[in-house]
């Protein structure tokens, strides 16, 4: 057997000693035992697992959020609807007050003023109804006067003064 050197897997290729100057290469950390790699694996393996974790529970809340979002959203959509309803009924009470209002108007257009009162008020005075008499009084008052003169004359033919 020849002798071959062995070298691990990870370790790569070894450098060639770097020149020194202003803008050589940096020079390149010597290679890690298996142990402290091994203990940085895990350090780096735990570090993802929370990142991980931290991930899900980010995308968890995100859900959560979402889900909130959704149900304010249809609440405030309800309420829109509702007070659209309202406005709506509003707007047609409103409709039906002025309708009857014009209804109004018109009709007291067509009442009489004050003025015209006041004129009817002055021929009623004038004319005063009160002492207005019917046909059946006057031929009443008639026949009373006519048969209270025919009494005073039957007295005086029929008396032996």
């Amino acid at each position: 057997m020849a002798e071959e050197t062995f070298a691990p897997p990870f370790a790569g290729p070894v450098p060639e000693p770097a020149k020194k100057g202003f803008f050589s290469p940096k020079a390149q950390a010597p290679p890690l035992e298996t142990s402290e790699m091994q203990e940085k694996v895990n350090v780096l393996a735990a570090r993802l697992r929370i990142a991980e974790e931290r991930d899900s529970e980010i995308r968890k809340k995100l859900l959560v959020v979402e889900q909130n979002m959704l149900s304010n959203n249809k609440k405030a959509m309800a309420e829109v609807k509702s007070v659209q309803t309202e406005i709506n009924e509003v707007k047609r009470t409103i409709q039906a007050v002025e309708d009857k209002m014009i209804s109004i108007i018109k009709e007291l257009r067509l009442m009489a003023r004050k003025e015209d009162i006041d004129v009817m008020k002055r021929y009623l005075e004038l004319w005063d109804p009160v002492k207005f008499i019917t046909a059946e009084r006057v031929e009443k008052i008639i026949d009373e006067k006519l048969g209270k003169h025919e009494d005073e004359t039957k007295i005086n033919y029929d008396s032996p003064s």
